[in-house]
């Protein structure tokens, strides 16, 4: 266990809220979360780091000043999500147990969201999911993503649902009107609040045009990430002035075609997974933004760049709308 840097001590009948992230983009939309958390004595908050991506969110947390108090043994990785799901709803129940929150809080579509909200319901503690509502048309698409949304939906006691798509979604599949709470996105939060810091897009962060890309969705693997790869080749044999710049995802099943289809590509960088600053500037000054990320379909309109996603269909209609 790390006990956070800078933890205040919370008032005498001060509850506790449990926050549970496992991936980089977790953090991203609950750094704001813990931080405004920060500012009530009634209410105090224990970050949990579940050990799905454990050193991006030791990282990416932080990047905002925030430190885990309870950090899970690395997850090894698994094709199976019933025994990944398990083992990780087991570690979590015991931290449960230990901490005694009056709230588990989860937030989005990750492995590590849907093991929190199960090892809450075990516990019979009350749950909170931010970025409640959102739905893809068929469970099975992006999955496991969808599947995961929904599961978590009957877990939860508190929806905050960041759009008015996103209350519906909850009211057509029977959620009661008191507990769905319009609010907004904390992923914007979190951009906004850096975009306001002087230097991020200062004059060197416009090197060169180029594309940002990111992969990492399930649909995305083996075969498809070929398809990308085609796509990608033929843009830029079509605009010989670009420059396309890939954070590599580690996992192998795209990573390894990435690398064997673009690694020796003069106009292709490959790179490591970037800092969220350092990502935030390149994402801004790129030409295009092609992406399968459900973060970035939300910071793309939010900065103004034109974003291709290749996906089949999305669970964030307002940027396409937008």
């Amino acid at each position: 266990m790390h006990a956070r840097v800078g933890r205040r001590s919370p008032g005498a009948s001060a509850q506790t809220i449990l926050i549970v992230a496992g991936t980089r983009p977790e953090c991203i939309k609950l750094a704001p979360i813990v931080h405004a958390l920060a500012g009530h004595r009634e209410l105090d908050a224990i970050v949990v780091n579940s050990g799905q991506h454990a050193d991006a969110v030791r990282r990416t947390f932080g990047g905002f000043g925030v430190t885990c108090d309870v950090t899970l043994p690395a997850y090894a990785g698994s094709p199976n999500l019933v025994s990944s799901t398990r083992r990780m709803e087991h570690l979590l129940e015991g931290v449960i147990h230990h901490a005694r929150p009056a709230m588990v809080l989860v937030q989005g579509d990750t492995l590590t969201a849907f093991a929190g909200a199960r090892a809450a319901r075990a516990a019979a503690v009350p749950l909170i999911h931010v970025e409640a509502g959102l739905r893809a048309p068929t469970v099975t698409d992006p999955f496991p993503e969808e599947w995961f949304r929904r599961r978590i939906a009957r877990h939860t006691d508190l929806h905050f649902a960041p759009s008015a798509t996103a209350c519906r979604n909850l009211l057509d599949e029977g959620v009661t009107q008191h507990a769905i709470h319009h609010v907004g996105n904390t992923g914007i939060y979190s951009l906004r609040a850096l975009l306001a810091q002087e230097g991020v897009l200062g004059p060197a962060a416009a090197v060169s045009p180029h594309v940002l890309v990111t992969l990492h969705r399930r649909e995305n693997w083996d075969n498809n990430a070929d398809i990308v790869c085609n796509a990608l080749l033929a843009l830029a044999a079509r605009h010989p002035a670009l420059r396309f710049v890939l954070p590599v995802h580690p996992n192998p099943r795209i990573a390894t075609r990435l690398r064997r289809r673009l690694g020796d590509h003069p106009r292709f960088d490959l790179v490591a997974p970037m800092e969220y600053r350092a990502f935030v500037t390149m994402a801004a000054t790129a030409a295009l933004v092609i992406s399968d990320s459900g973060g970035i379909q939300e910071e793309a309109p939010h900065l103004g760049v034109p974003l291709l996603v290749p996906r089949n269909c999305t669970e964030r209609p307002e940027g396409v709308a937008a």
